[in-house]
């Protein structure tokens, strides 16, 4: 008969709840809770008080526990708990993304040391499987490229753009439905996309890969505007996570928003979905898709791990990556699109056309929108330019960019974007 694998839960939020009802519900039978830590002990809860603690240590020193599950959500005191429950031979399963991007390396260290498994497939993708997926399935590929939607709280606000509403009304729209946190920062400004594409780049390339090297940008210089002219070019606006190995093992990693051709599957994935693509040597071209946060989803991924451990217990953690010297690579070529605020006189995109042939930038297309009767008095007189240029060095065109911000007839640059191909 199998033994029953010992479980104490580090948080007690609404995956935490999700993990432990589940536990509880005796579905998996071979998994047993033992403890949870919670911080309020007067706070009601479903779950029976015996089962809860406020003491960490009830659960990191306990001897009859196999494994932690840590849902805590922050830096610390995640870390210093888990590390001491690595040492004290527990295993680790994990939805924190944020510890993994920056701890990795030293997580992993000790958990070797100490023979014991961190399952992490919780952190990017929700009930994605794309961590194991890179892990195991994959393995034999050499991966060039990890590109994702790995946001669906900036994935909701982007599909409602699309339909119309601007991104005030959109990330309202978001928080009342909770999607968004009261203070959205995270999500919009791409922190969270930020530490996912270091967690998956770092297992793509087998080397660890810090969040401080991920050239990071959000969304909130888009507006509806952008969607109608893009949707004019055949195009839909995504926040991406982009990684690629370049045949010289140079690295480009970033997120940011992009145009994406509408023929592309990535361009089709609306609301809070979540989408992966990953490219290599033998796979070619991988998607995946599915919910990318939610208790539920999430807790799939955190018991799938559970189980995974369970019935591998006498396996221990390989190094999945390792530190090695990189070189980053940011001039990789793209073509770009381009939505400038400009004095409505003649004159402007001849000189903005010298500049542009200066730079050996060619266009592929430029419309100029003016502005409408309705608009403020104090805005009449601007227009509205909109370009897209053919395939350039970014490098190239962020030089341009630059000499087109300080030309008078600018009155600002709106918003600048890289096409996915």
């Amino acid at each position: 008969m199998q033994k029953l694998f010992t479980i104490g839960i580090l948080g007690c939020g609404t995956i935490g709840s999700e993990v432990a009802s589940l536990l509880l519900s005796n579905k998996l039978p071979e998994l047993k809770l033992k403890k949870v830590l919670i911080k309020d002990k007067n706070k009601k809860r479903a779950i029976p008080s015996e089962y809860l603690t406020d003491n960490p240590n009830d659960i990191l020193e306990d001897p009859e526990i196999d494994l932690i599950i840590e849902l805590m959500g922050i830096e610390q005191p995640a870390l210093e708990y888990i590390l001491k429950g690595l040492q004290n031979k527990k295993h680790l399963v994990t939805a924190n993304k944020e510890l993994i991007a920056k701890h990795g390396l030293k997580i992993f260290e000790i958990a070797s040391q100490n023979k014991v498994q961190v399952r992490l497939d919780a952190t990017v993708g929700g009930g994605i499987p794309i961590i194991n997926t890179l892990l195991d399935s994959l393995k034999a590929n050499r991966i060039s490229s990890v590109v994702g939607i790995l946001n669906g709280t900036t994935n909701y606000i982007l599909t409602k753009m699309k339909k119309g509403q601007d991104f005030a009304s959109a990330l309202k729209k978001a928080q009342d439905k909770g999607y968004a946190e009261p203070d959205p920062t995270n999500d919009v400004d791409g922190i969270d996309a930020k530490y996912k594409i270091s967690i998956l780049a770092s297992l793509a390339f087998r080397t660890y890969i810090s969040p401080e090297k991920v050239q990071c940008c959000g969304i909130r210089s888009i507006s509806a505007a952008d969607f109608s002219f893009a949707k004019e070019l055949d195009f839909s606006i995504k926040l991406l996570g982009i990684a690629h190995r370049f045949e010289d093992n140079k690295i480009a990693i970033s997120v940011h928003p992009c145009l994406i051709p509408l023929s592309q599957p990535l361009a089709q994935i609306d609301g809070v979905l979540n989408a992966i693509q990953v490219r290599g040597n033998l796979i070619q071209e991988l998607l995946l898709v599915g919910p990318g946060a939610g208790p539920k989803p999430t807790s799939s991924a955190l018991l799938g791990d559970a189980l995974a451990v369970m019935r591998q217990e006498t396996l221990y953690n390989l190094m999945p990556y390792e530190a090695k010297p990189l070189v980053f690579s940011q001039d990789g070529e793209s073509r770009f699109y381009l939505r400038l605020t400009v004095k409505d006189q003649i004159g402007v995109i001849r000189d903005l056309g010298g500049i542009l042939a200066q730079n050996e930038i060619s266009l592929e297309s430029i419309a100029q929108k003016t502005h409408q009767e309705e608009k403020p008095l104090e805005e009449i007189g601007e227009a509205t330019l909109v370009m897209l240029t053919h395939q350039v060095k970014e490098n190239t065109f962020q030089k341009a960019l630059q000499q087109i911000s300080e030309m008078a007839q600018v009155k600002r640059i709106d918003c600048s974007l890289k096409v996915f191909e």
